[in-house]
């Protein structure tokens, strides 16, 4: 079997080591050896920064590893493009990195090729916002981070000076994106790109807590939309893959549909999903294998993927924000739909981030969604 490079190992990519383990590849995990709860899904395990590209470039070729990947850990990415590349490895090229390196260059793309974006602007620390001309409702985001960490919608401007703190100390470069607040449904969508062509998988609704922080509730498979609506956001992700120069990769996209039926993308990740969209959910819904056709493409060895079935799938995550979820487990034999669930010791804590969920439950129905309250 192939052997893979990842990058990155901590708790959220226990989903997909333990996929790529179950299919039989040789994993060289590489990442800090605090917190690498996956490296016993390695067969081999490197403690090293996956942020020292010379030192992951060659353990890679020591390795003679034939593809690298770092599963839905974006901020490995520019790692694993410069490793793929040095190696004649499939990846995306540096163009690509480029574009997709934070929220404004992937603005900045997106508006370059007609795509509809919320109203923004970019803002560093020290900034004095004299020329701030957005109308609230507005959205502070960290220019450069995920898992919904350092994100406050403000209905004035009253508290802006405090939530750009908040999103500067979840940002690598001190930086945030001050947004537009669009209302209405949230979306996510996966694809596999090769050789420039887009493949589609499937659209997900997404559940939040809404404001101020925006945490992730749920996912569903697939999206309760009409076909012509699924049409329309596949077009457009399409187009925004290509502008992003996506060429060569999994990607996840987040999509915003507002009340008036207007959809505007959000923002492009090069890589898998997180939250078991990739690694579970999408197998459970549509029977294709994401991890499987995204580790075959690491390794040059793609095929197109194959729907084989169209089931309904979700996970519900448990917090101080649906404690409900927590009970749903505790009595998990009385709903033949779960087919996984964790709970985590102690006690529910603030949430904030989609780091202070403390469970989840993961659910398959051949009939409906599996609502939960």
């Amino acid at each position: 079997m192939a052997k893979i490079a990842v990058l990155g190992a901590n708790e959220p990519s226990i989903p997909f080591y333990r996929q790529a383990k179950a299919l039989g590849y040789s994993i060289i995990g590489i990442a800090w050896a605090e917190g690498a709860v996956c490296k016993e899904y390695c067969d081999k395990f490197y403690p090293v920064s996956f942020a020292e590209k010379e030192k992951v470039l060659k353990i890679c070729k020591t390795e003679h590893v034939d593809g690298i990947t770092s599963f839905s850990l974006e901020s490995a990415l520019p790692t694993v493009v410069y490793v793929a590349k040095a190696m004649g490895l499939v990846g995306n090229d540096e163009l690509c990195l480029k574009l997709t390196e934070n929220k404004y260059t992937q603005r900045q793309a997106f508006e370059q090729n007609g795509l509809p974006v919320p109203k923004y602007k970019k803002v560093k620390k020290g900034d004095l916002l004299q020329d701030f001309d957005l109308e609230c409702p507005i959205i502070v985001k960290p220019l450069d981070s995920g898992g919904s960490q350092g994100i406050t919608k403000l209905d004035s401007q009253e508290g802006l000076k405090e939530a750009l703190e908040d999103a500067f100390d979840h940002s690598r470069t001190e930086q945030a994106i001050i947004e537009e607040f669009i209302d209405g449904r949230e979306f996510s969508v996966e694809y596999l790109s090769c050789k420039g062509k887009h493949y589609f998988v499937q659209i997900t609704d997404k559940v939040t807590s809404g404001a101020p922080h925006f945490v992730e509730l749920q996912h569903h498979q697939p999206a309760d939309i009409p076909e012509d609506m699924a049409s329309r956001i596949k077009n457009m992700v399409e187009k925004a893959l290509t502008a992003l120069k996506i060429e060569n990769s999994p990607s996840h996209t987040e999509i915003k549909l507002n009340s008036r039926g207007d959809l505007y993308i959000i923002e492009i990740g090069a890589r898998m999903g997180g939250d078991f969209i990739t690694s579970d959910l999408v197998r459970l819904s549509t029977g294709y294998d994401m991890v499987k056709g995204a580790l075959a493409l690491a390794v040059g060895q793609f095929v197109e993927p194959q729907m084989k079935r169209n089931l309904f799938s979700g996970v519900y995550f448990y917090s101080q924000l649906a404690p409900f979820v927590g009970k749903v487990i505790e009595n998990h034999s009385q709903y033949p739909d779960i087919v996984e669930y964790e709970l985590k010791d102690g006690p529910l804590v603030e949430v904030h981030s989609n780091a202070d969920r403390s469970g989840y439950l993961l659910y398959q129905s051949a009939k409906e969604k599996l609502i939960l309250k």
